[in-house]
């Protein structure tokens, strides 16, 4: 008795747990979707394969379920099942197909476009190279004329110097020559004048001798 309760128990909570649930006309059918629970009542529609239903009885034969767009009917418990149709699913794997290529292209594009990105940024960081390689040999270049400018202006520096105690030596070599210059002068005015007043000296004493 208490076995006989308790498989009663567990259909109960199976056939509560199936109210609800979503199910799908089966493949290739298109299953009458009536007003009751029987052929004798009226057909409402059909229901292609593939319709998603709601289950919200099932009986022996019959279920009763409601349509996506909120009909409520009955339809034979055969022609119900919880998994999609193969169009359903061959649906579902076209949208997944088409979703997937549009993302391939989306990825494909920004590939591009990181591509033609980066040969812009290797472009860019080569002319950026070259130009520090330039700089480089233009700051040496001025290093070193900097160097010889610097080393010119030290030898200036000190040709300049030279050239200043070399006037300033020929200034006293010429000091010096004009002085004795001055003195051989003076020498030889003395010396004529001494001549010429021995001359002088000596024409009077011959004419007081005649």
């Amino acid at each position: 008795m208490k076995t006989h309760v308790l498989i009663a128990a567990f259909l109960l909570f199976m056939t509560s747990q199936a109210i609800g649930q979503t199910l799908y006309i089966t493949d290739r059918i298109n299953a009458t979707f009536r007003s009751g629970a029987g052929t004798e009542f009226n057909i409402i529609k059909s229901l292609p394969s593939g319709s998603r239903v709601e289950l919200m009885e099932e009986g022996d034969r019959w279920s009763r379920v409601i349509t996506s767009d909120g009909e409520e009917g009955w339809v034979l418990k055969q022609w119900l099942t919880p998994t999609p149709t193969q169009a359903i699913l061959l649906t579902r794997l076209r949208t997944a197909h088409e979703n997937l290529k549009s993302t391939t292209d989306m990825l494909k594009k920004r590939a591009e476009r990181l591509s033609s990105e980066n040969t812009r940024l290797k472009k860019e960081l080569a002319a950026s190279e070259q130009n520090a390689t330039n700089a480089k040999e233009a700051f040496t270049t001025l290093k070193e004329k900097s160097s010889n400018f610097l080393q010119l202006e030290e030898d200036y520096r000190e040709t300049r110097n030279q050239l200043d105690n070399l006037s300033k030596k020929s200034d006293l070599l010429n000091d010096r020559l004009a002085r004795k210059n001055m003195v051989w002068f003076l020498a030889g005015a003395g010396v004529l004048l001494v001549g010429y007043l021995m001359g002088s000296s000596s024409r009077k004493k011959r004419s007081s001798f005649y």
